[in-house]
């Protein structure tokens, strides 16, 4: 066996295709099926189901797995020990970042980050929370701040994907964002029954925030009427296109001016940093994730 047939493995194994695996390790497909049937020989075992839409782990597959990223882990772990990354990082990393936080957070936070580690390259991938996560576990990602799914939601599909760990960073209340002529702007605090009638600009499928708007809906007895959809809802809320619910900090940063008006009973998220329970982070990988946890608790707090 091959630390090379264990890549193999595993990489198919994340993205469920051989196709898609053999043009991300740049080999052609039918080597990499063939290196998997050998590995299955010597194991003497079954590692996929294969089906027409691709493939799937079997039983064996699982428990392979896992052994197959701690083998990986140890290995990568050894080489950067003797390139002496750990006492001194260098290299890059791929972050997935919420889009909410692209547009308030993130820029100070990577400022500060690349003046205390200039050796570290960070690169940032931005979108909702459920595209965020399947790319990570896909691999495609080192680590990704997104939004933490909750009791509230009652839609199994939308449950973080097993596997996953994550560590909380910090509450964001949600509030309600209007444009300044709205008859609504003299209110203290707006009920979520109250915007029945209301249309909604809204994130994107995916989001966070969409999925607790929704679900808080539904609770209440309606479904919201979404009229537009966008990365930058504030903005079509300045224009009167309508109203929408939006991190705080999103709401309070600079832009088109809107109404901003606390909700009641009030609405919050957590955002976390996920990563993959038992795949190898390498030391910048580490190194970021120490860095985000210690600044977002402090700027928190």
């Amino acid at each position: 066996m091959e630390l090379r047939q264990l890549v193999y493995f595993v990489e198919v194994a994340r993205l469920n295709n051989f196709t898609k695996a053999a043009e991300r390790l740049r080999i052609a497909q039918p080597a990499l099926s063939q290196q998997i049937r050998n590995l299955e020989q010597e194991l003497g075992v079954k590692l996929f189901h294969r089906t027409g839409r691709g493939v799937t782990l079997t039983e064996a597959g699982e428990q392979f797995l896992m052994g197959a990223e701690k083998t990986l882990t140890e290995a990568q772990m050894a080489k950067d020990s003797v390139k002496g990354l750990i006492n001194s990082p260098h290299g890059k990393i791929v972050v997935g970042a919420l889009e909410s936080m692209v547009q308030t957070r993130l820029p100070s936070l990577l400022v500060a980050f690349s003046k205390k580690y200039p050796g570290i390259k960070v690169f940032i991938r931005e979108n909702t929370t459920e595209p965020l996560l399947e790319a990570l576990k896909k691999g495609e990602l080192d680590l990704a701040l997104a939004h933490t799914k909750d009791h509230y939601l009652s839609n199994t599909d939308l449950v973080p994907l097993k596997g996953l760990c994550s560590k909380p960073l910090y509450e964001d209340e949600l509030v309600l964002a209007v444009s300044k002529g709205h008859p609504l702007v003299k209110r203290q605090t707006v009920s979520v029954k109250e915007l029945q009638e209301e249309s909604f600009v809204s994130f994107k499928e995916g989001s966070g925030a969409r999925d607790q708007l929704l679900a808080t809906c539904h609770k209440e007895g309606f479904e919201p009427l979404i009229a537009y959809e966008c990365a930058s809802p504030r903005t079509l809320v300045a224009e009167g296109l309508g109203v929408s619910v939006l991190p705080r900090l999103m709401a309070e940063s600079p832009g088109p001016p809107v109404s901003i008006l606390p909700l009641d009973p009030p609405l919050s998220r957590w955002v976390s940093v996920f990563y993959v329970e038992g795949r190898y982070l390498s030391p910048c990988a580490k190194v970021f994730l120490r860095f985000v946890e210690s600044y977002l608790t402090a700027e928190s707090e």
